[in-house]
C-alpha cells in the first residue's frame, strides 16, 4: 500500500508520546499528579488515564481524582472542527443533557503541545460501566437520552464538522480505497466498481432531507452508565446528518426482540423530541452500508499506522475482499427492496 499519502511526517511525535509528553501536558492544567498513568484503548487517538494529587469537584455529586487526556490524531481533525465538538458538549452540559465535555483552562478546552505539536485536551474521569445488553428501563433511558441530545442538537449548526451524505461517506472513501496499491484482487475491483454503482443508488434518498447536530456514533459502547443513569460520550465523530443516523445503531437487528426493543426506544425518543415522522425502516440499510464502507476507507487511510495493521491483519487479503463483496450485493439488494416499498 501507497504510504506517501498518509500522514507520515505529521504522526511521527504521535506515534511516539512518552509518558513524560503526557505529565507534562497534564500538568499545564496546574493541578499536582501521583505519576500514575494508564493508557486506555484508542485507535484514532492516543488517551490516557492520569491521576491527580487531589480531588477536583465538577458539579454536585461529582468528583474525581482522575483527569482523562486525549491527543487527537495528526490530520484527523481541523482545530476549528475539534473546537466546534467541544462546543456542542458544552451546550449540551448548559442544558444538564449528562454528557462529558472537555475541561477549560487557561480559557481554552484545546491545547497544542509544545514538544509534540499535538493537539489535546483533558476530560474529567466518570466513573461507569457499558452494558451489553438493556433492560426495558435502561431502553427508554437510551431513547431519552438521545432525544435530549437531538433537542440541544436543533439550537446551532456545524459549519466545520462533517456532513452525512453519500458524497462524504461514499464518494470520498471509494476516492481513498482507488488509492490502495498493491490491491489486485479481483474482488477488490468489482467491490471498487459496485460502488460506483452504490452512489447514485443512494444519492436520492438524500435530497431534500432534515439534517442537524448528531452524536453520530451512538452505538453501546458509548453510553456510560452510572449511579445517575446513562451518560453520552465519544463525540469524535459528531457530525451533521439526519437523526436516524443516531437511532439505528443501538437496536440493527431485524429479529422480533430487535424490532420490539427498537421500538420501546423509539417510543422513549419520540416521547422527549416530540418527533413523529421517523423513516427509520427507509435509512437503515442506507446508513448501514455506509458506514461499512467509511469503514474500509477508515482503515485504508491509516495503513500506515502500526497498530492498523496489528488489528486488521486479514484487511490486505482477498478472503477479507470476497467477503465485502458479497456483504455490499447484500446490502444494495436490501436498499433496493426498501426504495421498492417506499415508492
Amino acid at each position: 500500500m501507497d504510504s506517501s499519502r498518509i500522514w507520515g511526517a505529521e504522526t511521527q511525535h504521535f506515534h511516539l508520546l512518552t509518558p513524560e509528553h503526557v505529565m507534562d501536558a497534564t500538568e499545564t492544567y496546574g493541578k499536582r499528579l501521583t505519576g500514575r498513568i494508564m493508557a486506555l484503548n484508542s485507535l484514532e487517538n492516543r488517551v490516557y488515564d492520569v491521576e491527580l494529587a487531589s480531588t477536583l469537584d465538577f458539579g454536585p455529586g461529582f468528583s474525581t481524582t482522575n483527569v482523562i487526556v486525549k491527543f487527537y490524531r495528526p490530520g484527523r481533525w481541523s482545530e476549528d472542527q475539534i473546537l466546534e465538538e467541544h462546543r456542542f458538549l458544552q451546550n449540551l452540559m448548559e442544558f444538564e443533557v449528562p454528557v462529558v465535555a472537555p475541561i477549560e483552562f487557561s480559557g481554552k478546552t484545546l491545547h497544542r503541545h509544545s514538544d509534540t505539536n499535538l493537539w489535546f485536551a483533558l476530560f474529567p474521569k466518570v466513573q461507569g460501566r457499558l452494558k451489553d445488553e438493556f433492560n426495558k428501563e435502561e431502553i427508554e433511558q437510551a431513547g431519552r437520552l438521545i432525544g435530549r441530545i437531538h433537542n440541544v442538537g436543533t439550537m446551532g449548526t456545524f459549519s466545520h464538522r462533517l456532513a452525512l451524505n453519500p458524497k462524504t461517506f461514499i464518494e470520498s472513501a471509494a476516492q481513498e480505497l482507488k488509492l490502495l496499491t498493491p490491491v489486485d484482487h479481483i474482488s477488490f475491483q468489482h467491490y471498487l466498481t459496485l460502488l460506483d454503482q452504490l452512489l447514485p443508488l443512494v444519492n436520492p434518498m438524500f435530497n431534500n432531507i432534515p439534517t442537524q447536530r448528531l452524536h453520530g456514533d451512538f452505538h453501546r459502547g458509548n453510553i456510560v452508565w452510572t449511579s445517575a443513569g446513562p451518560l453520552a460520550v465519544d463525540f469524535d465523530d459528531c457530525l451533521s446528518g439526519p437523526v436516524e443516523q443516531d437511532l439505528w445503531l443501538l437496536f440493527p437487528g431485524q429479529d422480533p426482540e430487535g424490532i420490539e426493543d427498537r421500538d420501546r426506544f423509539l417510543s422513549a425518543y419520540k416521547e422527549m423530541t416530540r418527533r413523529d415522522h421517523l423513516r427509520i425502516e427507509y435509512f437503515t440499510e442506507a446508513l448501514r452500508t455506509m458506514r461499512m464502507v467509511h469503514f474500509n476507507s477508515w482503515i485504508a487511510k491509516r495503513w500506515d499506522d502500526h497498530s492498523f495493521q496489528r488489528i486488521f491483519p486479514q484487511f490486505p487479503s482477498a478472503s477479507y475482499w470476497d467477503q465485502q463483496l458479497i456483504d455490499l450485493r447484500i446490502q444494495m439488494g436490501l436498499i433496493q427492496e426498501r426504495m421498492t416499498y417506499e415508492d
